[in-house]
């Protein structure tokens, strides 16, 4: 299980525990990661504290502890230590220090039959112990089965009861996961042991194809399908398909029983006879990986908070923007994707340095590379030139993407700053930092001024008096937009000369768009629009939560997304609210969330990430097309190109996903390295590092 640090509003100790690391959460409450005074790791479940003043939910996990203090399967975690009538309540197990199904399968894709069924034999087992206590695990699912070398293990007992126990279904409720919840138990009939084989089946199907047998989508879709339809089996091997469906069968009568599944799949290592299945390298090679790593690098002391040293909570109030650039071009929308501190292609181990170029992953090409001037710096990629910046000496280059000749270098203007106040010649100084590429201009700022040039020769234009608050202008048409945080200003792209001005009534953030004749930005919860032909606010949208990204307009829609996960699809003409999709999950937090990224929209569909989350939303409805829990903390960013979706992350690694299902096609390690700018413009990738710059083609 991945952990993470802890917070402030948690506990260090829990009984006789200390804590050192979230492992994640669930509708009971927190899963932390324990330490006894004897050195033993343990997975420590604490109850909210809200859910404690409910005495039903007090009952429920204290049978959760009964269930699970009696199942002693050797593919289930044991159970260690409790105090069910604590304050807080809570439940210590034995950790195991692997990946989640769920996130296996995200991260690594979908399973061959050999491990399939080494899996289903070892689960079959787990539900045999189960069983065997006369209970029902009643929540058997993905991310309820931890992966170690030595087999999977089965946890969470939190809905589990006795056989025989109708008290659920009596009262109406419907508590499970949409996909594995078998149709009895949503027709409220009476669901036992033949119901943890129903999910058992959708678990190996899920493991088989990389998604449920039912699809995905709004639960009652999902759920009616298992009541209705028939499952998807079509991805499965024969053999493995004529299993799962018997499994599935609508009728728990003609379920199998958990010692037929054994025989089918043959029974795991340490109960060897003829037909067996080891559990001794069952885990695909991938996910063996992952599992041995994080069986090495479970912790021994609290996990500290990246660039802090000591567990705390995030500051929200002062956080900066999870994606400020050297310049913040991403802010002017413009086409390249710049990620500051980011990668160099992972090379041979070694200690000597030269001037050739880094190696490049066997899914990159090279296209071409070149030496750079001593302080000179990549700044973006548009408009199909990479332009390069040396603030020293006050040039701009150009040089042709396609092939990495120059186009033009040209040592550009600068503020005279020898009569103006010391704040400008001490603080503002002379430096040059570009803004944006737009509409055939490119702008930077120096001193008091934004300058414009010619991107295609570097002709210099015109300059504006911006009091040195340097904007990121974008062109539309036959104007220059330029926002600031209270305010927005349009300029005649031909002169530099101001054409008019809007005023907010309260502060704004930098991050706006224009889409034909609506002028778009946010506030901190607020879309608002102004129409550029009446220079009024038409609409304003209230979000719940902080917006987080840029906001994109396609097909007549303005999406963004917020910082408690949410993706908004917003009408750009009316304001009305189309459509809004959420993150959801065991590991997920908005609470703890560093923010969302900015939507990528291509072919009628959405994609979206928040920090390591990424999902496919239908842009027309909402739908979910498929939701990946990626490898990483976070997501830098997205770009689609043709059917593939290219992803950046924290991690250092770039990977390519198919647009369609979300499957990993692949995944390439790079080394982060703080001197180093990585950017992506399609499926083009620029890497400068130790003095070089180099173009790569990204295999799609």
């Amino acid at each position: 299980m991945a952990s993470v640090p802890l917070t402030t509003g948690d506990p260090e100790w829990v009984g006789p525990y200390r804590l050192l690391a979230r492992l994640g959460q669930g509708g009971m409450g927190r899963v932390y990661l324990g330490r006894s005074s004897g050195g033993h790791a343990v997975a420590v479940k604490v109850v909210r504290e809200a859910l404690l003043r409910d005495e039903a939910s007090r009952r429920r996990f204290v049978r959760e502890v009964e269930a699970a203090q009696r199942v002693t399967g050797f593919f289930t975690a044991g159970v260690v230590d409790a105090d069910p009538a604590g304050n807080p309540a809570w439940l210590a197990t034995e950790y195991v220090p692997g990946l989640s199904l769920q996130e296996a399968v995200a991260l690594h894709g979908a399973w061959g039959e050999p491990a399939v069924r080494g899996l289903g034999a070892a689960l079959a087992e787990a539900l045999a112990a189960v069983h065997a206590e006369d209970l029902v695990h009643r929540d058997l699912k993905p991310s309820n089965v931890l992966l170690a070398p030595d087999g999977p293990r089965v946890i969470d007992f939190g809905i589990s009861a006795a056989a025989d126990d109708t008290a659920l279904t009596e009262t109406g409720m419907v508590i499970g996961t949409p996909g594995f919840i078998p149709p009895e138990q949503l027709r409220n009939e009476r669901s036992g042991p033949a119901g943890d084989v129903f999910a058992l089946g959708a678990v190996l199907a899920y493991a088989a194809t990389g998604a449920g047998p039912f699809g995905g989508g709004a639960a009652h879709a999902v759920n009616y399908r298992v009541v209705h339809q028939d499952p998807d089996l079509r991805g499965l091997p024969p053999a493995l398909a004529e299993v799962v469906a018997r499994c599935l069968a609508k009728d728990p009568g003609r379920r199998p029983a958990v010692s037929w599944l054994l025989d089918a799949l043959g029974h795991p290592e340490h109960a060897a006879g003829e037909g067996s299945v080891t559990t001794d390298g069952w885990l695909p090679g991938p996910v063996a990986d992952s599992a041995a790593r994080l069986q090495a690098e479970v912790p021994t002391e609290p996990v500290p908070r990246a660039g802090d040293g000591t567990p705390d909570l995030p500051d929200t109030t002062t956080r900066p923007p999870r994606r400020r650039l050297r310049t913040a071009l991403a802010a002017a929308a413009v086409l390249a994707v710049l990620v500051t501190g980011a990668v160099v292609w992972q090379v041979a181990a070694g200690d000597e340095q030269d001037d050739s170029p880094p190696a490049a992953p066997e899914n990159i090409e090279e296209l071409w590379s070149r030496p750079l001037d001593e302080g000179q710096r990549m700044i973006t990629e548009a408009e199909g030139a990479v332009y390069l910046a040396n603030k020293d000496r006050h040039e701009i280059a150009a040089l042709s993407a396609a092939d990495g000749s120059e186009l033009w270098a040209r040592r550009v203007a600068i503020s005279d700053v020898s009569g103006e106040s010391d704040y400008v010649r001490d603080t503002v100084g002379t430096d040059i930092e570009i803004e944006a590429i737009s509409g055939g201009l490119l702008y930077y700022g120096s001193g008091q001024h934004l300058y414009a040039l010619d991107a295609d020769d570097g002709d210099p234009l015109w300059k504006y008096m911006d009091d040195s608050f340097h904007p990121y202008p974008v062109v539309v048409g036959d104007a220059v937009y330029a926002h600031m945080n209270a305010f927005f200003y349009v300029l005649d792209p031909r002169t530099g000369k101001k054409l008019w001005t809007h005023g907010f009534d309260g502060l704004t953030s930098d991050d706006f768009t224009v889409a034909g004749d609506t002028f778009l930005t946010h506030g901190e919860k607020s879309v608002i629009a102004v129409d550029t032909r009446t220079r009024k606010e038409t609409w304003t949208y209230e979000a719940d939560s902080e917006v987080e990204t840029g906001l994109v307009v396609e097909g007549g829609k303005v999406y963004f997304g917020t910082k408690d996960g949410a993706l908004y699809a917003v009408d750009a003409e009316s304001g009305e609210e189309a459509w809004r999709g959420t993150f959801e999950g065991e590991l997920w937090d908005g609470r703890l969330g560093g923010g969302a990224g900015g939507p990528e929209v291509a072919d009628g569909t959405v994609y979206f990430e928040n920090d390591g989350y990424v999902s496919a939303f239908d842009a027309d409805s909402g739908r979910v097309l498929w939701r990946k829990k990626q490898k990483t903390d976070e997501v830098s960013s997205l770009t689609a190109v043709d059917d593939t979706l290219l992803v950046h992350d924290s991690e250092g690694y770039l990977s390519a996903l198919d647009a369609r299902s979300g499957r990993s096609r692949w995944r390439e390690p790079v080394d982060v390295d703080d001197d180093t700018d990585f950017g992506i413009t399609g499926n083009t990738l620029f890497v400068e590092a130790d003095g070089r710059l180099t173009a790569y083609r990204a295999a799609t």
